[in-house]
């Protein structure tokens, strides 16, 4: 019974984590934290020194784990190196500055700036960007004299050093593990899809299987092929189970047989792969200086750098005026804010996300500073689970990740003797005031509405999908075929991240039209997948594709529809959208395996996608903006 009891709890973590790789994450960074903590404190203690000589080592150790996901040895710790570089340099800096308040505010925006700049330039970049800035305010805070900044750089030597024993001896990366749990992820949320059938449980599984077969790119096996060929069969198996358990087609038996047999085969291939061993992937040839150059420079985000110091430098000026000490929380808010964000709407959502996250954690620090403050046991456990808490969601569900570090912070400042009460007003409003000023810069130089973001993404989506039908009915460029179809999940994906600001409230809509065409956008993304999987299999063109004449007026057809919603779009629409289409492919209705056996896939896309620009067009009218606010009267989400 208790075996039972702990495989379901066990199944219930794969299906949200998948490969479980935030939980190993989670206790690398718990287990690093608590052992620089101990080697740190336990030296300060002795020598009779100040304990917040530990805190740039500490700091480190909370933060490195993170971002040194590397699976070769030499990068693992080539980007560990880096990371701490980056740290000690910043913190050296800030302590230097610190007697100088207006050069130490001048570089703090500096090293803002610097890290929005490089933010999309890989996790090794914005791991460093994170550590810079938070190094750096500790810098500015402790303000430490010259002997104790030599002290507290040689201690944070330990960080370094925990972080390296645990992600390489107590916690490690095993290729083989993790690929075994990422496949049974992908079982699990496909059998989720078996038992109750829906689009979001469809898409769910297309995550997991984007992550596995990211970790298998990363991996390189002998039998990738074979590997990827068994996810894609998961898929669309899947993909007929949902879609057909919305229409009125089709025999629900038979697809759960179906699936039930992809689940099954995808499972042999974990079973035969336990005793395996993975090499990580060797990479393709170093690219040469210029090219590095070249793709850095497309990297660097100069407007969104530009912004966030703008608001930076506006908290910083508000945050001094209420706290000349803890202004730099109204500042970290803005870089935490702004980080990552695309749009207006996502710039207001993960505002709205960290000032709920602080109130919770705010609340909760101050029921829990003065009952653990006499159990010194307790509280460092407190403060590990929060650590844990904190790295396993900050990266994917921000709201729990900004609750367990600002419990975190209280802890600590409670057990240095600060008054709760006016500290946790204090936070509340320094966060409230980077908050509202990231809100305000977004508003004014954010060149990128919400509603222009979504539908940059979805014309990304519609142009993918477009190059999956040219590739798609070729079995000459089936590689090619399979490589757009990835893209034109991942832009699948983006578009769903891109709505999620727009379903905060459930009273306001963002044209439910739109959100209800979203579930023809999935059916069209199962048929595509069926196209590339057609053309992977190198199947001929009378079974997948029908003759050559149909397959030409199917393609051109659906050509035709996908080049006006692009130009639509991507804004180089000039006219009517619905000009030379009148005459549509109807949209078909089947869904059932017997049906598509005798239907061509192309047919099939093609009524998907008549029925996606018939729910795109419909609603819009005169007006070129299709996303306006409209009132939500009955709109499901898709």
């Amino acid at each position: 019974m208790i075996a039972a009891a702990f495989s379901r709890v066990a199944d219930r973590l794969l299906a949200a984590d998948p490969g479980l790789v935030r939980l190993h994450t989670a206790l690398r960074v718990a287990l690093a934290c608590l052992l620089t903590g101990m080697a740190s404190i336990a030296w300060t203690v002795f020598h009779h020194q100040p304990i917040t000589l530990a805190a740039p080592g500490v700091l480190f150790a909370m933060v490195a784990p993170l971002f040194v996901r590397d699976a070769r040895r030499s990068a693992w710790f080539g980007s560990l190196f880096s990371l701490y570089l980056c740290a000690c340099v910043c913190f050296a800096a800030a302590s230097v500055l610190s007697p100088y308040p207006l050069a130490g505010d001048a570089g703090f925006l500096v090293v803002m700036f610097a890290g929005m700049l490089c933010q999309a330039c890989g996790p090794r970049a914005l791991g460093c960007a994170l550590l810079g800035v938070v190094c750096f305010y500790l810098g500015l805070y402790l303000h430490p004299s010259r002997l104790h900044l030599v002290q507290s750089l040689l201690l944070s030597a330990f960080g370094p050093l925990m972080v390296a024993l645990v992600g390489r001896a107590i916690v490690p990366t095993r290729p083989a593990a993790s690929f075994r749990l990422g496949i049974h992820t992908v079982t699990l949320r496909a059998s989720r899809v078996l038992h109750a059938p829906d689009a979001a449980r469809l898409s769910v599984l297309n995550e997991a299987a984007l992550a596995l077969e990211e970790q298998l790119a990363l991996l390189n096996p002998p039998d990738a092929d074979t590997i990827r060929e068994r996810i894609v069969e998961v898929e669309v198996a899947a993909g007929q189970h949902a879609l057909a358990s919305v229409s009125a087609y089709g025999s629900g038996q038979a697809n759960a047989d179906v699936l039930r047999h992809a689940i099954e085969r995808l499972e042999e291939i974990a079973h035969c792969r336990e005793r395996r061993r993975f090499e990580p992937a060797s990479g393709d040839a170093p690219a040469s200086a210029v090219q590095r150059f070249a793709d850095l420079r497309a990297r660097l985000c100069w407007l969104p750098a530009t912004r966030a110091t703008t608001a930076a430098f506006l908290a910083m000026l508000i945050g001094h005026s209420l706290s000349p000490e803890r202004w730099f929380w109204a500042v970290i808010t803005t870089f935490v804010v702004c980080l990552g964000t695309r749009s207006r709407a996502d710039t207001i959502y993960r505002g709205a996300q960290r000032l709920a996250g602080t109130l919770a954690g705010a609340l909760a620090s101050v029921l829990l500073v003065a009952p653990l403050h006499d159990s010194p046991m307790l509280l460092v456990a407190a403060m590990v689970l929060c650590v844990f808490g904190w790295a396993y969601y900050i990266l994917s569900a921000y709201v729990p990740g900004v609750f367990f570090i600002t419990v975190l912070v209280g802890l600590v400042y409670g057990e240095l003797g600060f008054a709760m009460g006016p500290l946790v007003e204090l936070r509340i409003e320094e966060v409230l005031v980077g908050c509202l000023v990231s809100f305000a810069v977004a508003v004014l130089m954010m060149p990128l509405a919400a509603s222009r973001h979504v539908e940059m993404r979805l014309a990304a989506v519609l142009g993918a999908l477009r190059e999956v039908v040219r590739l798609g009915g070729s079995a000459a460029l089936a590689a090619d075929a399979a490589v757009a179809m990835r893209k034109l999940d991942r832009g699948w994906h983006e578009l769903r991240i891109a709505l999620k600001p727009l379903q905060m409230q459930r009273v306001v809509a963002w044209n439910s039209g739109v959100e209800l065409a979203t579930g023809s956008l999935l059916c069209c993304l199962h048929w595509a997948r069926v196209l590339s999987d057609s053309a992977r299999r190198g199947v001929s063109g009378e079974v997948a594709l029908n003759a050559a004449n149909v397959r030409a007026a199917h393609v051109e057809s659906i050509v035709a529809r996908l080049d006006s919603l692009i130009a639509r779009y991507s804004g180089a629409a000039t006219g009517s959208v619905d000009g030379g289409l009148d005459e549509r492919v109807p949209v078909l209705p089947v869904f059932d395996l017997e049906a598509a056996a005798q239907a061509p896939v192309l047919a099939q896309l093609d009524g998907a996608v008549a029925q996606l620009f018939e729910r795109l067009t419909q609603p819009v009218g005169e007006r070129r903006g299709v996303f306006d606010w409209v009132l939500r009267v009955g709109a499901r989400r898709a």
